[in-house]
């Protein structure tokens, strides 16, 4: 047996108005996507986010936004860009990721800089075997350099251009061998 019940009348009618509105806000967010939160609250150990749309709030680690060097951005009201790992775990939290957000722009940034054939700011941070690690100044990713593209004759003393900011020119991009956007 079914029950009839009549959905013309005005308080049915705002029910799916406000369930409808709610829907559309959570359409907007996908799993594996970058979102920005604000700042809502921040404590010893964690900050607390607020991202329209979402049911609880986003925490994120502080020792994250530390090792990223972004604890300046850790005061109620600043924006910060995060990945949405999970819209809701085992125990209901929204899981995000402000380390896998820059590492994804960051990559970003230099595949748009590799298509136009446009030259990136970095450094050289240190020697590896073969060639030395670049540090891109505005993203912090990192790349290799072979040793053979620093010069036309092989320099025997690095020391002059280790940690000076320099424009280098991106050959080739890598993404099997991890040089690409995290995976999820």
């Amino acid at each position: 047996m079914e029950i009839y019940k009549d959905r013309s009348d005005p308080a049915s009618k705002e029910f799916e108005k406000l369930l409808n509105t709610q829907f559309t806000k959570t359409a907007n967010l996908e799993e594996g996507k970058i979102i920005t939160g604000t700042v809502n609250k921040v404590t010893n150990n964690f900050v607390f986010l607020e991202v329209p749309g979402l049911k609880s709030e986003p925490i994120l680690d502080i020792n994250e936004l530390k090792s990223m060097g972004m604890l300046d951005k850790a005061k109620v009201g600043e924006k910060i860009s995060v990945l949405l790992e999970r819209l809701e775990d085992k125990k209901g939290e929204v899981l995000v990721s402000a380390s896998k957000a820059q590492k994804i722009q960051g990559w970003d940034t230099i595949v748009s800089h590799y298509e136009k054939n446009e030259p990136i700011n970095g450094k050289i941070i240190n020697r590896v075997k073969g060639g030395f690690i670049v540090e891109h100044i505005e993203t912090g990713s990192l790349a290799f350099l072979p040793g053979s593209q620093v010069d036309v004759s092989p320099v025997k003393d690095i020391s002059k251009l280790m940690n000076v900011e320099q424009k280098f020119a991106i050959i080739k991009l890598d993404k099997i061998r991890g040089a690409g956007p995290p995976s999820l």
